[in-house]
């Protein structure tokens, strides 16, 4: 009985998320208007997200939390990227945090992390490194140890959220002899420091402008011996087994600004009239361009929603899972960027103007086949899986 009630319960507080997310997004769109092309940084958004508890929604539940799914995670940034995609994938930096990590944790850094996340923290990851990019288990930000802890030093690249960040998750090296790459690889959880982090570009992009991801440099930042996530040795591997977290809620972003480019279509075609057609939507080309974005995003939408549901547990073969995790994301991200060509030729000349909601998505779009894992690298584990053949083994592209 107590079950029940407690199913019925969160049925209602997951269908009251949504729609709060449905109202945000209706009024992130109204500030990208104005936003997007001064690339001006989310900070409201982030701040909105924050009240209605959208950023605590992995909380676990034992410490008074909602405890979603990954798939119930993807939902929630499928419609935020309706709104606005720079303030999707900046919450989607928070939710692979917070959703990844909270089943690995010790008990104190996981008692502290989703205490602050309940109480309205804001949680960010630059783990891109200087010198070695995306691949973030080679990382050159080095982490020396000290009587009291670790101290610091790198530059990282696309800190995504940084100004609205009330705490980091920071990828380093560490110099112990005995630990080879990628095995050197930490992580530590620390409140955004005041001291030893430096912001030394300021982010201005082409795609996701208003996402804050600045470069930062990391001088002889001290972190305690408590703040380590994970065991030495071993955070390479608990990365790897969350690889899923990143794929799919990253895919989640730019499936829902293909969804939104549909809908905009589909918007400025019925009704629609020209000096030479009197009904666009009658034209042969139009209806089947709406078909194939129909089709696309149906195909995209059950693939997410398997993957995001049935593909959780990495197994006994890590890198198989890691590869098959590379799927939905390599998938979507190239598919959504055709949905949203096709959706611009059916808009047509206006979608060129300043300002307009479909020029926005299309350069946010542009972006998603750029993260980790890679085109390249996502064909590679993928291949490599599927042949036998280990995607870690070295020498690699031989």
């Amino acid at each position: 009985m107590a079950t029940a009630v407690q199913d019925t319960e969160r049925a209602a507080r997951w269908a009251q998320l949504r729609a709060t997310a449905q109202e945000l997004a209706e009024r992130f769109a109204q500030r990208a208007e104005e936003g997007y092309d001064k690339g001006e940084f989310v900070a409201q958004n982030i701040q909105d997200l924050i009240d209605s508890g959208i950023t605590a929604v992995n909380v676990p539940r034992e410490l008074g939390g909602f405890e979603a799914t990954l798939e119930e995670n993807t939902r929630l940034l499928r419609i935020i990227a309706g709104g606005c995609g720079s303030t999707a994938f900046t919450l989607a930096i928070h939710a692979v945090l917070t959703g990844s990590m909270r089943s690995d944790l010790s008990v104190a850094v996981r008692e502290r992390m989703f205490g602050a996340v309940r109480d309205g923290a804001f949680i960010v990851g630059p783990f891109t490194d200087e010198g070695s990019g995306g691949n973030w288990v080679m990382p050159s930000t080095v982490a020396r140890r000290t009587p009291d802890g670790f101290v610091l030093d790198g530059v990282k690249h696309f800190a995504t959220g940084f100004d609205a960040a009330t705490h980091l998750v920071i990828t380093a090296g560490l110099d112990d002899d005995h630990l080879e790459p990628p095995f050197n690889l930490a992580a530590f959880f620390v409140e955004k420091p005041e001291r030893g982090v430096e912001v030394i570009s300021r982010w201005s992009g082409f795609a996701l402008p208003m996402t804050g991801s600045h470069s930062l440099k990391l001088d002889s930042l001290q972190v305690d011996a408590d703040d380590s996530v994970f065991p030495d040795g071993l955070t390479p591997l608990f990365v790897m087994a969350r690889q899923q977290w990143g794929h799919y809620c990253f895919a989640a972003v730019f499936l829902g600004l293909a969804e939104q480019a549909y809908e905009l279509a589909l918007r400025r075609t019925r009704g629609r009239s020209t000096t030479a057609v009197t009904d666009l939507a009658r034209l042969p080309g139009i209806q089947f361009a709406v078909a194939r974005m129909r089709s696309s995003l149906a195909t995209m939408d059950a693939l997410l929603t398997e993957y995001a549901t049935r593909h959780l547990e990495p197994g006994d073969d890590l890198p198989a899972f890691v590869a098959d995790t590379c799927v939905p994301k390599y998938y979507i991200t190239n598919e959504a960027e055709h949905v949203v060509a096709t959706a611009f030729e059916v808009i047509g000349g206006s979608g060129i103007r300043e300002g307009s909601r479909i020029g926005q998505i299309w350069r946010d779009v542009k972006a998603g086949p750029l993260l980790p894992f890679t085109n390249d690298m996502a064909r590679e584990f993928i291949g490599k899986a599927t042949l036998g053949i280990s995607p870690v083994e070295t020498p690699r592209w031989v």
